[in-house]
């Protein structure tokens, strides 16, 4: 009889996403043949934000009381060098996950830690290269300081500087510890824009304050002056159903089409229905790609063959509904396909049109250093984690 599996699983609070562990681990199971399911058993941690104090002990927790044999989960870059050294202690490893808040590391980190990032820092950087080919210098950044704090704003920026830009305004907006930050605030905003004459303006916005600023910026009647970029979290199905009322057009970038009728994500739909019988989103996607790179190494896993594991999670991809996949962190990390698109509302129906292939950036390209000197945030929590 195999011995199971134990996947010690880091989950953190969400507002933006209740559902991200369970949507995770539907993915990863809905790519798992059924009659293996029970090789691989997930023992949830709650993280809180997940804060360095909170994984490190969550961590600890996992490996000296529950005695998993991989540690997974959501964890911040940011985070991750205080976890590395117990779990290379104990000889276990570690397949991680996180949106794409912040840019890998591009120097060596460990060689028992996996990743699977949504990679949205990749949508960023393809944006900020669009913007400036389509509109031209002097646009605008806009964000809350919580959204300023990642590699997103960043990353747009390099982006559009690669491509050739000079000038661009970053706006953050100041913070209140009560109340809105966006309602009764942001048209002073709007107003500093419009005489600025911005070229285009690139919204990073998350959960209730992204809602909040598309309400805004059609009450101010910048829709017909000022081209509206938003990030790709502000993009998707689950923020635009909630403003399709109103009468905005703008652009955005997207790694993965749910509507797209290729094999492999029809297939993926199929799977998660008939294992959990919900509509995917990117969080079981995540999980998914996880899955169908451990299905592949079900032999390995059932004689608990760890030296082989490791190798074989270093040089293995898959081709899931996002493209190539792979999970080690090293100059061949696996970029995204990227979808450059407009977006605009049809009887309020949400309507999306590619209309260019973005690019994406190479992860030995030395803008990642540029990039990572010019964050001190230290924000800690993994993005949309609030």
């Amino acid at each position: 009889m195999n011995k199971t599996i134990k996947i010690g699983f880091l989950t953190p609070y969400s507002s933006i996403y209740p559902e991200m562990t369970p949507s995770l681990i539907s993915g990863f199971y809905s790519a798992i043949p059924e009659k293996y399911h029970n090789l691989f058993q997930f023992i949830p941690e709650y993280v809180g934000q997940g804060g360095d104090k909170a994984i490190t002990e969550a961590v600890n927790k996992l490996l000296n009381f529950n005695r998993v044999d991989i540690v997974s989960g959501f964890v911040s870059y940011k985070v991750l060098p205080s976890i590395i050294p117990n779990i290379e202690n104990r000889h276990k490893m570690a397949l991680l996950f996180d949106v794409g808040e912040y840019i890998p590391y591009n120097h060596h980190i460990s060689e028992s830690v996996f990743n699977n990032s949504f990679q949205m820092w990749q949508s960023e950087f393809a944006l900020g290269y669009w913007a400036y080919k389509q509109f031209g210098d002097k646009g605008t950044v806009l964000t809350p300081i919580y959204d300023g704090g990642y590699h997103l704003q960043s990353a747009f920026r390099q982006g559009a500087e690669m491509a050739g830009a000079s000038e661009m305004d970053f706006k953050v907006l100041k913070y209140l510890p009560e109340g809105s930050q966006v309602k009764g605030r942001i048209q002073e905003v709007f107003s500093q824009i419009r005489t600025q004459k911005s070229s285009f303006i690139h919204a990073l916005f998350c959960g209730n304050e992204a809602l909040e600023f598309y309400d805004e910026f059609y009450k101010s009647g910048l829709k017909n002056e000022i081209p509206l970029i938003v990030s790709a979290h502000m993009a998707s199905d689950e923020i635009l159903k909630q403003v399709s009322n109103l009468d905005l057009k703008f652009y955005s970038a997207s790694m993965w089409n749910y509507n797209s009728q290729e094999k492999v994500n029809l297939l993926f739909k199929k799977r998660v229905a008939d294992f959990a019988g919900q509509k995917p989103d990117f969080y079981t996607l995540l999980g998914y790609e996880a899955g169908l790179v451990f299905e592949r190494l079900i032999p390995e896993f059932q004689k608990r063959d760890w030296p082989e594991i490791r190798k074989r999670l270093k040089t293995e991809t898959i081709e899931g509904p996002r493209g190539k996949r792979s999970f080690f962190l090293n100059s061949e990390y696996a970029t995204p396909i990227i979808d450059i698109e407009t977006i605009g509302f049809n009887s309020s129906k949400v309507t999306k049109i590619v209309i260019e292939q973005g690019s994406a950036l190479k992860y030995d390209h030395k803008t990642y250093e540029k990039i990572h000197k010019e964050n001190v945030s230290g924000w800690q929590n993994p993005y949309l984690c609030v």
